[in-house]
């Protein structure tokens, strides 16, 4: 592989890791603004899988502005592993080396 391509790959998995401390931090915003009822109805240990489309068309500018931002991060992830052909096994941290 390539040195351009390794750095490729390289970027495109920390945008990976972006992408999902932006999940993790607009959920905390959530939480603690929009969605703090529903925070407060949940018990400690209590699990629930969120997804950006539930924080959509909230009252909340900022977590709106983060949603935009997610999904430019989502556009530009697709079209960098487009253009460059990055596939799931280029990601595996076995390919590193």
């Amino acid at each position: 592989m390539t040195a351009y391509r390794e750095n490729i790959i390289s970027t495109y998995k920390y945008l990976i890791s972006i992408r999902e401390d932006l999940i993790t931090h607009s959920l905390n915003i959530a939480m603690t603004g929009e969605l703090k009822d529903m925070d407060e109805a949940f018990d400690i240990g209590d699990t629930y899988s969120f997804d950006i489309e539930q924080f959509k068309g909230t009252n909340d500018v900022n977590l709106n502005k983060l949603v935009a931002f997610y999904e430019e991060l989502e556009n530009l992830m697709n079209s960098l592993a487009n253009i460059n052909a990055i596939r799931e096994e280029d990601l595996s941290d076995e390919n590193e080396g």
